[in-house]
């Protein structure tokens, strides 16, 4: 009750007051009854954000015209599901003893990757607000460029996910339902076109 829409329920880590590093499996007793228990856990943040800003603008300038689209989310947070399922010595390093991909999260959070209570830490949600330009385009109308000719032509350049800007560690902050499974980045891609008018008429 009070809490936000799909807000997580997890454990509230514990970290090594020298190193600053999460101490893996090891929790807040939040209830004080002296172990960890499922009513240790706490509804902590949520994949929702709190602010959503937008800007099109869509400028022309004599036989020029640039437009992009620009998005910005603030207060969402992502649960990295990369990091708590590959960011273990254990998921690099096999016990059948071979080699595999691994998150590199393991790196900052040192975890072996025994147990599965770590799976449950507030330690891998993490705020993905972002700024992101989703595309942007320039376009040139460059009229008629053969002399007695009725076809006009204009050219365009545009840009399909032109940036991001976030503090969030996984590949992609804007993930539908705050667990983040994504493995693969979404593509950039560039387009230059040619529009022709062919005006027939005599």
């Amino acid at each position: 009750m009070g809490s936000p829409r799909a807000s997580f329920y997890v454990y509230k880590q514990v970290y090594d007051p020298t190193t600053g590093k999460p101490i893996e499996n090891l929790f807040v007793d939040l209830d004080g009854d002296g172990s960890i228990t499922d009513k240790d856990r706490y509804k902590y943040k949520n994949p929702d954000p709190n602010w959503l800003f937008g800007f099109s603008p869509n400028v022309t300038f004599k036989k020029w015209n640039a437009a992009f689209v620009m998005r910005a989310a603030v207060g969402n947070y992502m649960y990295n599901n990369n990091a708590s399922s590959r960011g273990t010595k254990r998921s690099i390093l096999n016990p059948l003893g071979y080699l595999a991909n691994g998150s590199r999260s393991v790196l900052e959070s040192g975890f072996g990757g025994t147990g599965s209570s770590y799976y449950s830490s507030d330690y891998f949600i993490e705020n993905a607000s972002f700024l992101r330009m989703d595309n942007i385009s320039i376009g040139y109308n460059a009229g008629r460029l053969f002399k007695n000719s009725n076809a006009g032509f204009r050219f365009s350049f545009n840009v399909q996910n032109v940036f991001v800007n976030t503090n969030y560690t996984g590949i992609d902050p804007e993930v539908n339902g705050g667990i983040d499974n994504t493995i693969y980045a979404r593509p950039r891609t560039f387009s230059l076109g040619i529009n022709v008018d062919l005006n027939l008429k005599k």
